[in-house]
């Protein structure tokens, strides 16, 4: 069941144009060295695929305002109910 989840996960983030940021490697609890490698390498290979590009998109393409909103946010205080003044 695993590998199914991360496959979807892997395609969607291939989708979403984040591909290879998603590892799954197993390894036992007495195979630490493998452990330190694995990370090592998908380590290198995160680094290698630079920042993410959805940050920088969502910051140069925000709108100024939510297409579902029509005006500003503004915060209200919660109505109380008398009984708890």
């Amino acid at each position: 069941m695993t590998v199914k989840r991360v496959t979807f996960v892997q395609e969607l983030l291939e989708f979403m144009g984040l591909g290879g940021r998603l590892h799954l490697a197993w390894i036992s609890s007495a195979e630490a060295q493998k452990f330190a490698r694995v990370v090592a390498e998908f380590t290198e290979h995160i680094r290698a695929l630079g920042p993410n590009p959805l940050k920088a998109a969502e910051v140069n393409h925000l709108p100024e305002e939510p297409p579902c909103m029509g005006g500003t946010l503004e915060y209200r205080e919660p109505e109380v109910a008398e009984a708890s003044k």
